[in-house]
């Protein structure tokens, strides 16, 4: 039996987040043609197939559970509501949505872009996939529900932050040799993942690091470096012939030369 090939071209999670990504890009280069937003409008607007899967995605994806086993009942009765939706219909709206968005964008940039959560929109996928199909890996459809069970049970970022919190108390209260020595460890750790970085990459690291609390001060640094590296993305630009890797550069370039940059910087690399 073969595994189920997943595909971004048909995760309806997947697309919708391409699409506001794209309507970020949009706001960000003062796009007034607002191509994507009238597509999520036009798609995704309610009493759509395609709606309604998606909230099943939001679901399977934002929902948290204290066990396994409540989540595994909660992925069922997600299940079980996903076979109320009309599949031919589904199958017809993500047709044309696909065949929209290659109409307004270059479709191999557009699903360039990195999905930080990729395995478990590619999870649900595969579950909501096997429904339809007459045979499959069943260890593979398995394993994407590990994986959402997973996703569905594990801890909030407040409740990590909390737990970090009281491993500094923790720290902050051991005697000094003990202090001394788990710093020891701490820095040898720190100096072998990021021995190959280079000098810049080093002091950009330092000063975050060092002002992590003192945004004013950070802020200024960013501002410094910033035309720098501007100027060496334009140099970089001029010398690839990759037009997905272009665009990418152009639209980072824009951004980094908008005043705003330098806040949209520090937020984007500050502790959540």
């Amino acid at each position: 039996m073969k595994k189920i090939k997943h595909s971004k071209f048909k995760n309806t999670g997947i697309l919708f987040e391409l699409l506001v990504r794209q309507i970020t890009l949009e706001v960000l280069n003062g796009d007034t043609t607002e191509k994507a937003k009238e597509i999520v409008q036009e798609f995704f607007k309610q009493g759509t197939e395609l709606n309604k899967e998606l909230r099943l995605y939001d679901l399977l994806v934002q929902e948290k559970y204290s066990t396994e086993t409540r989540a595994e009942k909660f992925i069922d009765t997600v299940n079980e509501a996903h076979n109320k939706i009309d599949g031919n219909r589904l199958k017809r709206e993500k047709f044309n949505l696909v065949k929209k968005i290659n109409e307004s964008f270059d479709m191999e940039s557009f699903l360039s872009s990195p999905i930080s959560n990729y395995k478990v929109f590619a999870s649900i996928y595969k579950i909501f996939e096997a429904k339809s199909v007459k045979s499959y890996d069943v260890k593979d459809v398995f394993n994407s529900k590990i994986t959402l069970i997973e996703n569905i049970t594990s801890k909030p970022a407040t409740q990590k932050r909390e737990e970090k919190k009281k491993l500094v108390e923790e720290y902050r209260n051991q005697d000094q040799d003990i202090r001394l020595l788990t710093y020891k460890i701490l820095v040898e750790t720190f100096n072998k993942k990021y021995s190959n970085l280079n000098e810049k990459q080093k002091s950009l690291l330092r000063e975050y690091i060092n002002n992590v609390n003192n945004t004013s001060k950070f802020k200024d640094y960013l501002s410094k470096q910033i035309p720098s590296v501007v100027g060496e993305l334009k140099t970089l630009t001029e010398k690839i012939t990759d037009k997905v890797t272009k665009i990418k550069l152009k639209e980072t370039i824009s951004v980094l030369e908008n005043p705003k940059a330098i806040g949209r910087s520090h937020l984007a690399i500050s502790p959540a």
